[in-house]
């Protein structure tokens, strides 16, 4: 059994696989197993979640000022963008971007180590090549299903979609298994009636028969912004 590893960005994961240009019919394979992986993860995140109507209310909440006010950017320097609903999950990622405020000081940064990288790469160095510097802030919101029965209904569903992924998402492609596995931290009782984040950092939320995620890359601290998403969930739930 092959394990694979995932790309998070809020409800949607996608496998990161190899590819291989050399060979068009892996790279078919590729995208086939990225495509089955990333349904079948999707609708585990998601839960309970049948219905065609895709709810954009959490869109609203983060296109209404909030954004600047929580994160201290400049309101004009912010784009808004919806997601595409993912195939078989009728939910919408609402995401918020902005530039870093020393954004060509990183550029300018990132082109002296990859200067000084090549001419040590030139006289045998085995360095490896640097990495690029994020240069764009981000929070991503997903509001998951329009309403649950009531809250324990939604907070079941949530501790439901954890255990599927800590035990491992397994698709069989070309008659191989390939299983993705999402690791999460402790259970957060003082977040909405509970809530807990993956190890790739985006928090996930069940609050008053409602489910949601956030995730907030705003800085270079792990911990800062998962602080951050804390925040940002509080003025989230506010609006239910």
């Amino acid at each position: 059994m092959r394990i694979l590893g995932y790309c998070l960005l809020l409800i949607g994961i996608a496998a990161c696989g190899p590819s291989d240009s050399a060979s068009a019919g892996k790279e078919q394979a590729v995208d086939d197993l990225s495509a089955d992986v990333e349904a079948t993860v999707n609708q585990a995140l998601a839960g309970d979640f049948s219905s065609d109507e895709v709810s954009e209310e959490t869109c609203a909440v983060i296109e209404d000022g909030v954004i600047p006010e929580l994160f201290g950017v400049d309101p004009v320097q912010v784009s808004y963008r919806r997601s595409i609903p993912v195939k078989r999950v009728g939910h919408v990622v609402c995401i918020a971007s902005w530039d870093y405020p020393d954004k060509a000081e990183r550029e300018a940064a990132f082109t002296q180590k990859m200067q000084e990288w090549g001419r040590g790469k030139a006289t045998g160095s085995k360095e490896p090549m640097p990495k690029m510097s994020k240069l764009e802030a981000s929070v991503s919101i997903t509001l998951m299903a329009t309403e649950y029965d009531s809250a324990d209904a939604a907070i079941a569903d949530l501790e439901t979609s954890v255990a599927r992924l800590q035990e491992g998402i397994t698709v069989t492609v070309a008659g191989k298994e390939h299983t993705t596995q999402v690791d999460f931290g402790d259970w957060i009782d003082s977040v909405g009636d509970k809530a807990v984040f993956s190890d790739k950092g985006e928090l996930l939320v069940a609050y008053n028969g409602r489910r949601f995620s956030v995730n907030v890359a705003v800085s270079d601290d792990p911990e800062e912004d998962q602080e951050q998403a804390l925040l940002l969930a509080g003025q989230i739930m506010q609006s239910f």
